[in-house]
């Protein structure tokens, strides 16, 4: 009748993403996998008691502890090999999320373990969830490294953001603190539209260009902008002329200079 249940919180598989498998190649090694990864434990769990808890589900082929890259001391997590599948599959029913030397463990399938996986990837030599969380946990180490935190305090670091409604997230530079405030004053003070200062966005050295911004195109240097007219520099020569004449002699005409119409 369990079948007929319901997760609450649906579980999420273990998928190691640095395996080289995609998610549908990893599902078909699993399928006939002994071997499951056991996460969350404490630094001071031995592989005995670890043999002898999966031992109670079939017969264990064995245990690889999983270690600290540069220590070799245990940390935090284990591969445990059967000798068949169903024993395996019966780890996991029976063991996944139960309390083990005074913690909740995970229990996984797992595609296989190869050389170099039983050792830790974080920057510590430890797991990377020791290397980001900012909790003291006295079974994984003591405090966490935080280091997330450290990555944000760096001047021009680039930081993963997250997932955006447009996108799948990103990597992004990290601000300081200084440069936010002088960012966030500078938009305070500007009269541009949305925090935007009212400036040519073309820079000065493209300010007698015809610009399109607005209603109607400019052609005297300024700029239609969030539905504000700046007036640019006008070089000398070149403009309105005014006089007496009738568009005879130098400056004495009344029209549009030439240029102005190109």
């Amino acid at each position: 009748m369990s079948h007929l249940y319901l997760e609450l919180i649906p579980h999420v598989p273990y998928v190691d993403k640095k395996s080289g498998y995609t998610p549908d190649k990893w599902a078909e090694a699993i399928k006939v996998s002994r071997t499951l990864y056991v996460g969350n434990l404490s630094f001071f769990t031995s592989e005995e008691q670890l043999h002898e808890l999966f031992s109670k589900c079939g017969e264990v082929r064995r245990v690889v502890m999983g270690l600290n890259r540069y220590k070799k001391s245990p940390c935090g997590f284990c591969f445990v090999e059967f000798f068949t599948h169903e024993q395996a599959g019966q780890a996991v029913n029976l063991l996944n999320k139960t309390m083990f030397d005074d913690r909740v463990v995970r229990v996984d399938f797992d595609a296989g373990i190869s050389e170099g996986r039983q050792f830790g990837r974080g920057e510590s030599g430890d797991q990377w969830r020791d290397d980001f969380r900012g909790d003291f946990d006295v079974a994984r180490g003591g405090q966490g490294r935080n280091l997330l935190r450290d990555i944000v305090g760096m001047p021009e670091a680039q930081v993963y953001v997250g997932k955006r409604k447009q996108d799948h997230g990103r990597f992004g530079v990290a601000e300081s603190e200084e440069s936010a405030k002088k960012r966030a004053k500078t938009q305070e003070g500007s009269p541009g539209f949305a925090g935007l200062p009212a400036r040519n966005p073309f820079g000065d050295n493209f300010a007698g260009l015809p610009m399109t911004f607005g209603s109607q195109a400019n052609a005297f240097g300024g700029y239609q902008f969030g539905g504000a007219y700046e007036k640019g520099p006008r070089e000398k020569g070149k403009g309105l002329g005014k006089g007496k004449g009738k568009g005879k002699g130098k400056d004495k005409g009344k029209g549009r200079n030439r240029d102005d119409d190109r």
